[in-house]
Protein backbone atom coordinates (compact mmCIF):
# COMPACT_ATOMS: atom_id res chain seq x y z
CA UNK A 1 0.00 0.00 0.00
CA UNK A 2 1.44 3.49 -0.72
CA UNK A 3 2.34 5.10 2.38
CA UNK A 4 0.70 8.70 1.36
CA UNK A 5 -2.65 6.38 1.16
CA UNK A 6 -1.97 4.53 4.54
CA UNK A 7 -1.74 7.56 6.42
CA UNK A 8 -5.05 8.75 4.34
CA UNK A 9 -6.59 5.34 6.53
CA UNK A 10 -4.84 5.68 9.55
CA UNK A 11 -5.78 9.69 9.54
CA UNK A 12 -9.17 7.80 11.04
CA UNK A 13 -7.22 7.02 14.37
CA UNK A 14 -5.45 9.44 15.25
CA UNK A 15 -8.02 11.93 17.04
CA UNK A 16 -7.78 12.39 20.23
CA UNK A 17 -4.54 14.66 20.02
CA UNK A 18 -6.00 16.87 17.77
CA UNK A 19 -9.94 17.10 19.57
CA UNK A 20 -8.47 18.14 22.88
CA UNK A 21 -5.66 20.57 21.69
CA UNK A 22 -8.34 22.67 19.22
CA UNK A 23 -9.80 25.89 20.57
CA UNK A 24 -12.81 25.19 21.53
CA UNK A 25 -16.21 24.95 19.00
CA UNK A 26 -14.51 24.62 16.15
CA UNK A 27 -16.99 23.90 13.16
CA UNK A 28 -16.91 20.08 11.95
CA UNK A 29 -17.73 20.17 8.00
CA UNK A 30 -20.99 17.96 7.64
CA UNK A 31 -19.30 15.87 5.27
CA UNK A 32 -16.94 14.74 8.21
CA UNK A 33 -20.00 13.63 9.88
CA UNK A 34 -20.85 9.81 9.63
CA UNK A 35 -24.33 9.29 10.32
CA UNK A 36 -23.63 5.79 11.70
CA UNK A 37 -21.52 7.35 14.80
CA UNK A 38 -23.80 8.78 17.46
CA UNK A 39 -22.05 10.41 20.67
CA UNK A 40 -22.60 11.33 24.53
CA UNK A 41 -21.32 13.20 27.58
CA UNK A 42 -22.57 11.61 30.49
CA UNK A 43 -22.88 13.35 33.72
CA UNK A 44 -21.46 11.96 36.28
CA UNK A 45 -22.89 11.13 39.67
CA UNK A 46 -19.68 12.53 41.83
CA UNK A 47 -19.59 16.39 41.42
CA UNK A 48 -16.02 16.25 41.28
CA UNK A 49 -15.86 14.60 37.85
CA UNK A 50 -18.33 17.52 36.33
CA UNK A 51 -15.20 20.19 35.59
CA UNK A 52 -13.25 17.04 33.96
CA UNK A 53 -16.72 16.49 31.69
CA UNK A 54 -16.96 20.45 30.71
CA UNK A 55 -13.92 20.30 29.56
CA UNK A 56 -14.05 17.65 27.33
CA UNK A 57 -17.26 19.10 26.00
CA UNK A 58 -15.39 22.38 25.75
CA UNK A 59 -13.01 20.91 24.05
CA UNK A 60 -15.71 19.03 21.59
CA UNK A 61 -14.01 15.53 22.36
CA UNK A 62 -16.44 13.55 20.95
CA UNK A 63 -17.22 15.81 17.79
CA UNK A 64 -13.41 15.46 17.15
CA UNK A 65 -13.55 11.98 17.51
CA UNK A 66 -16.06 11.07 15.66
CA UNK A 67 -15.11 13.40 12.93
CA UNK A 68 -11.90 11.56 12.46
CA UNK A 69 -13.71 8.09 12.93
CA UNK A 70 -16.09 9.20 9.79
CA UNK A 71 -13.73 7.41 7.32
CA UNK A 72 -14.56 3.88 8.86
CA UNK A 73 -17.20 2.34 6.64
CA UNK A 74 -19.71 0.77 9.24
CA UNK A 75 -21.69 -2.17 9.09
CA UNK A 76 -23.68 -0.35 11.61
CA UNK A 77 -24.30 2.21 14.27
CA UNK A 78 -21.24 3.03 16.25
CA UNK A 79 -21.07 5.41 19.62
CA UNK A 80 -18.77 7.23 21.55
CA UNK A 81 -19.49 8.47 24.99
CA UNK A 82 -17.96 9.71 28.31
CA UNK A 83 -19.12 8.76 32.08
CA UNK A 84 -18.30 7.82 35.40
CA UNK A 85 -17.27 4.07 35.52
CA UNK A 86 -15.82 3.56 38.97
CA UNK A 87 -12.41 3.38 37.99
CA UNK A 88 -9.28 4.37 35.26
CA UNK A 89 -10.16 2.92 32.91
CA UNK A 90 -11.06 3.55 28.79
CA UNK A 91 -12.75 0.43 26.82
CA UNK A 92 -14.61 -1.01 23.73
CA UNK A 93 -18.41 -2.52 24.80
CA UNK A 94 -18.97 -5.16 21.85
CA UNK A 95 -22.19 -5.72 23.45
CA UNK A 96 -23.46 -1.78 22.54
CA UNK A 97 -20.73 -1.05 19.59
CA UNK A 98 -19.26 2.03 21.66
CA UNK A 99 -16.03 2.97 22.95
CA UNK A 100 -16.39 4.13 26.49
CA UNK A 101 -13.99 6.96 28.14
CA UNK A 102 -13.83 6.86 31.79
CA UNK A 103 -13.51 10.68 34.10
CA UNK A 104 -11.47 8.39 36.49
CA UNK A 105 -8.82 7.53 33.61
CA UNK A 106 -8.00 11.34 32.77
CA UNK A 107 -8.04 12.52 36.14
CA UNK A 108 -5.14 8.59 36.77
CA UNK A 109 -3.00 10.26 34.01
CA UNK A 110 -2.88 13.63 35.69
CA UNK A 111 -1.75 12.33 38.70
CA UNK A 112 0.71 10.24 37.07
CA UNK A 113 2.04 12.71 35.12
CA UNK A 114 4.75 14.71 35.80
CA UNK A 115 4.05 18.46 37.68
CA UNK A 116 3.41 21.17 35.49
CA UNK A 117 7.22 22.80 34.06
CA UNK A 118 8.87 19.89 35.98
CA UNK A 119 10.41 16.27 33.85
CA UNK A 120 10.35 12.69 35.76
CA UNK A 121 13.64 10.89 33.78
CA UNK A 122 13.10 13.03 30.84
CA UNK A 123 9.19 12.79 30.23
CA UNK A 124 7.34 15.98 30.50
CA UNK A 125 3.93 16.69 31.70
CA UNK A 126 2.27 17.20 28.27
CA UNK A 127 3.69 14.13 26.03
CA UNK A 128 2.80 12.33 28.76
CA UNK A 129 -0.60 13.54 29.44
CA UNK A 130 -1.51 13.44 25.42
CA UNK A 131 0.37 10.74 24.72
CA UNK A 132 -1.22 8.21 27.28
CA UNK A 133 -4.42 9.40 26.39
CA UNK A 134 -4.59 9.24 22.76
CA UNK A 135 -2.47 5.81 22.96
CA UNK A 136 -5.35 4.46 24.99
CA UNK A 137 -8.05 5.72 22.52
CA UNK A 138 -6.23 4.14 19.81
CA UNK A 139 -5.87 1.01 21.87
CA UNK A 140 -9.71 0.94 22.61
CA UNK A 141 -10.40 1.98 18.33
CA UNK A 142 -8.18 -1.42 17.51
CA UNK A 143 -10.81 -3.60 19.89
CA UNK A 144 -13.70 -1.63 17.53
CA UNK A 145 -12.33 -2.36 14.36
CA UNK A 146 -11.57 -5.96 15.26
CA UNK A 147 -15.05 -6.33 16.31
CA UNK A 148 -16.95 -4.74 13.99
CA UNK A 149 -14.74 -5.67 10.35
CA UNK A 150 -14.87 -9.26 11.83
CA UNK A 151 -10.80 -9.00 11.96
CA UNK A 152 -9.10 -12.26 12.00
CA UNK A 153 -6.53 -12.12 15.58
CA UNK A 154 -3.96 -14.95 16.18
CA UNK A 155 -3.07 -14.53 19.60
CA UNK A 156 -4.19 -12.65 22.34
CA UNK A 157 -6.75 -9.48 21.18
CA UNK A 158 -5.12 -7.14 23.96
CA UNK A 159 -1.71 -7.67 22.46
CA UNK A 160 -2.78 -7.09 19.01
CA UNK A 161 -5.11 -3.50 19.98
CA UNK A 162 -1.67 -2.18 21.43
CA UNK A 163 0.31 -3.23 18.49
CA UNK A 164 -2.40 -1.41 16.79
CA UNK A 165 -2.04 1.48 18.68
CA UNK A 166 1.84 1.65 18.37
CA UNK A 167 1.73 1.40 15.04
CA UNK A 168 -0.62 4.16 14.31
CA UNK A 169 0.97 6.52 16.07
CA UNK A 170 4.21 5.73 13.97
CA UNK A 171 2.35 6.99 11.06
CA UNK A 172 2.49 10.44 11.66
CA UNK A 173 5.25 12.96 11.79
CA UNK A 174 7.74 12.08 14.17
CA UNK A 175 6.81 14.19 16.73
CA UNK A 176 3.21 13.21 17.44
CA UNK A 177 4.86 9.63 17.24
CA UNK A 178 7.68 10.51 19.69
CA UNK A 179 4.68 12.20 22.10
CA UNK A 180 2.09 9.50 21.90
CA UNK A 181 4.84 6.46 22.08
CA UNK A 182 6.40 7.73 25.02
CA UNK A 183 3.12 9.13 26.88
CA UNK A 184 1.75 5.17 26.39
CA UNK A 185 5.19 3.97 27.56
CA UNK A 186 5.19 5.83 30.32
CA UNK A 187 1.71 5.05 31.34
CA UNK A 188 2.26 0.89 31.16
CA UNK A 189 5.12 1.89 33.46
CA UNK A 190 3.21 3.96 36.06
CA UNK A 191 0.94 1.03 36.38
CA UNK A 192 3.70 -1.55 36.52
CA UNK A 193 5.34 0.28 39.56
CA UNK A 194 1.50 0.62 41.18
CA UNK A 195 0.85 -2.61 41.14
CA UNK A 196 3.89 -4.07 42.22
CA UNK A 197 5.69 -7.08 40.93
CA UNK A 198 3.53 -10.25 40.27
CA UNK A 199 3.54 -12.51 43.18
CA UNK A 200 1.43 -15.84 42.53
CA UNK A 201 0.78 -17.57 39.56
CA UNK A 202 -2.55 -16.38 39.36
CA UNK A 203 -1.56 -12.62 38.41
CA UNK A 204 -0.41 -14.25 35.48
CA UNK A 205 -3.90 -15.37 34.14
CA UNK A 206 -5.44 -12.36 33.08
CA UNK A 207 -6.00 -11.57 29.49
CA UNK A 208 -3.75 -8.47 29.04
CA UNK A 209 0.15 -9.01 29.08
CA UNK A 210 1.86 -7.70 32.44
CA UNK A 211 2.63 -3.75 32.49
CA UNK A 212 6.05 -3.92 31.60
CA UNK A 213 6.13 -6.04 28.61
CA UNK A 214 3.39 -3.87 27.65
CA UNK A 215 6.01 -0.83 28.00
CA UNK A 216 8.78 -2.47 26.22
CA UNK A 217 5.95 -3.94 22.90
CA UNK A 218 4.81 -0.38 22.54
CA UNK A 219 8.69 1.24 22.43
CA UNK A 220 9.69 -1.80 19.78
CA UNK A 221 6.99 -0.82 17.12
CA UNK A 222 7.86 2.87 17.39
CA UNK A 223 11.86 1.78 17.07
CA UNK A 224 11.03 -0.85 14.11
CA UNK A 225 9.16 2.04 12.18
CA UNK A 226 12.39 4.16 12.28
CA UNK A 227 15.42 3.00 14.09
CA UNK A 228 17.18 6.69 13.05
CA UNK A 229 14.68 8.67 14.63
CA UNK A 230 13.72 6.56 17.53
CA UNK A 231 17.82 5.60 18.08
CA UNK A 232 17.75 7.24 21.73
CA UNK A 233 15.19 5.18 23.08
CA UNK A 234 18.08 1.95 22.61
CA UNK A 235 20.80 4.38 23.51
CA UNK A 236 19.01 6.08 26.77
CA UNK A 237 18.33 2.26 28.03
CA UNK A 238 14.38 2.28 27.71
CA UNK A 239 15.01 -0.18 25.11
CA UNK A 240 17.36 -3.15 25.26
CA UNK A 241 19.14 -3.65 22.46
CA UNK A 242 18.48 -7.26 21.98
CA UNK A 243 14.66 -6.68 22.10
CA UNK A 244 15.38 -3.66 19.43
CA UNK A 245 17.31 -6.06 16.62
CA UNK A 246 14.22 -7.62 16.15
CA UNK A 247 11.80 -4.54 16.70
CA UNK A 248 12.19 -3.47 12.69
CA UNK A 249 10.31 -7.38 12.03
CA UNK A 250 8.20 -6.56 14.35
CA UNK A 251 6.54 -3.28 13.00
CA UNK A 252 6.84 -5.08 9.29
CA UNK A 253 4.58 -7.32 10.71
CA UNK A 254 1.99 -5.30 12.09
CA UNK A 255 2.10 -3.02 8.82
CA UNK A 256 1.05 -5.97 6.63
CA UNK A 257 -1.69 -6.68 9.02
CA UNK A 258 -3.24 -3.48 8.89
CA UNK A 259 -2.76 -2.86 5.30
CA UNK A 260 -4.46 -6.39 4.58
CA UNK A 261 -7.37 -6.11 7.21
CA UNK A 262 -8.01 -2.87 8.12
CA UNK A 263 -7.68 -0.27 5.29
CA UNK A 264 -9.97 -2.15 3.03
CA UNK A 265 -12.60 -0.58 5.38
CA UNK A 266 -12.05 3.30 5.40
CA UNK A 267 -12.68 5.90 2.86
CA UNK A 268 -9.92 7.02 1.44
CA UNK A 269 -11.07 9.59 -0.49
CA UNK A 270 -12.48 10.61 2.85
CA UNK A 271 -9.33 10.66 4.62
CA UNK A 272 -7.19 13.00 2.28
CA UNK A 273 -10.05 15.53 3.33
CA UNK A 274 -9.28 15.11 6.95
CA UNK A 275 -5.89 15.48 5.79
CA UNK A 276 -6.01 18.75 4.39
CA UNK A 277 -7.36 20.11 7.55
CA UNK A 278 -5.60 21.82 10.30
CA UNK A 279 -6.28 19.94 13.35
CA UNK A 280 -3.29 21.03 15.66
CA UNK A 281 -3.04 23.98 15.04
CA UNK A 282 -1.79 25.11 18.84
CA UNK A 283 -0.04 23.79 21.92
CA UNK A 284 -2.78 23.52 24.63
CA UNK A 285 -2.75 21.12 27.31
CA UNK A 286 -4.81 18.49 25.52
CA UNK A 287 -6.89 17.76 29.27
CA UNK A 288 -6.73 21.35 30.92
CA UNK A 289 -6.37 23.30 27.85
CA UNK A 290 -3.25 25.60 29.71
CA UNK A 291 -1.24 26.66 26.88
CA UNK A 292 2.48 25.61 26.15
CA UNK A 293 3.57 22.49 26.26
CA UNK A 294 4.71 20.00 23.27
CA UNK A 295 4.02 21.35 19.96
CA UNK A 296 2.70 18.27 18.10
CA UNK A 297 2.47 19.89 14.52
CA UNK A 298 5.10 21.88 12.61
Amino acid sequence: MNPTLRVVALAATLVTVGALAQPARAQIPAELKNPKIAFAYVPPENTKYEPIMQRLKDRQLLEKLAAFLSPLQLPHAFYLITRECKEPNAFYNPARWRIEICYEMIEFVEKVAPQPNETAEGFTRDEVVIGAFVGVLMHEVGHAVFDMFSVPVFGREEDAADEMAAFIAGQFNKEVAFTVTRGFAYMWRAFARLGGEPKEWEDYSGEHGANQQRYYNVLCIAYGADPEYFGQFVAKGYLPKERAEGCTDEYRQAQRAFDKLIAPHLDQNLGKKILSRSWLPDRSNPVRGRPGGTRLAR
